[in-house]
């Protein structure tokens, strides 16, 4: 039941963009610290194959205590789906979710150590590894039902995250989707352009941050089409993050 309901999040939590985005604030310490090197970009490697692979770990708050977790990842070679391929993170299958899509989804057992491995007609197309952060991002100045004007800047605030790499803002509707780039640590902010709130009469936007672990701010080609490398993924072009994101607000644009 559990496991049932893990999925159902997961997949309403998909739902919310096609992109992933991360901003968070830094870590000034200077005691030695178990998470992420902040300091660089993603491990970059040459792909060796003809496979993109879009692969996230998403950690989800339950409310059981501690993240659960969920494999998403999408398959494509040349542009065309591959819905036949083995995807394990860790012992856990992980299941093929969207016919003709290329899409393999479901929730995964939780461990410190997330390990990827793709095969497809027999031969491993893909491997690399991911860390979940250590909680969700919490928007802190929005709450859902919120009224906002038409043609006009939003800032959105959200609670500090540890154990990531970067931070993204989302905001999406029906009509349109803005993702920011990846933004830096030391960032607990960021204002989503006016030009993105086109649409009024109680047109609902629904806002969204997400903190990874895995890629930097200076990596934001990873979600480009004509990716070329694979980031922290060996074997095919694509990335393998660690994700956890704050709950959608939904806020009415009027005019």
């Amino acid at each position: 039941m559990i496991k049932k309901t893990l999925f159902t999040l997961l997949m309403a939590s998909l739902m919310f963009s096609v992109q992933i985005s991360f901003i968070g604030c830094e870590d000034n310490s200077d005691e030695e610290s178990s998470g992420p090197d902040i300091s660089g970009s993603a491990e970059q490697f040459t792909p060796t194959n003809d496979y993109k692979v879009q692969a996230r770990v998403v950690g989800v708050n339950l409310g059981f205590g501690g993240l659960s977790a969920c494999a998403d990842v999408v398959i494509t070679k040349e542009g065309e789906p591959v819905n036949d391929a083995l995807v394990m993170v860790n012992e856990d299958t992980v299941l093929h979710t969207f016919t003709g899509q290329g899409g393999y989804n479901s929730s995964i057992s939780t461990n410190d150590n997330y390990v990827l491995m793709i095969s497809h007609n027999g031969n491993v197309i893909a491997t690399g590894s991911a860390q979940l952060p250590d909680s969700e991002p919490v928007i802190t100045n929005l709450d859902s039902g919120d009224v906002h004007t038409k043609d006009s800047d939003l800032l959105v605030e959200w609670s500090d995250v540890s154990g990531i790499t970067s931070y993204q803002v989302t905001s999406n509707n029906d009509y349109n989707t803005y993702a920011s780039s990846l933004l830096p640590l030391n960032v607990t902010s960021h204002t989503i352009p006016a030009e993105y709130f086109p649409t009024g009469g109680g047109t609902v936007y629904d806002i969204q941050v997400n903190a990874i672990n895995g890629l930097y701010p200076d990596d934001d080609n990873a979600f480009n089409d004509d990716l070329t490398i694979g980031y922290d993924i060996e074997g095919p072009k694509g990335y393998l993050i660690g994700l956890t994101q704050s709950t959608s607000i939904e806020v009415y644009v009027n005019d």
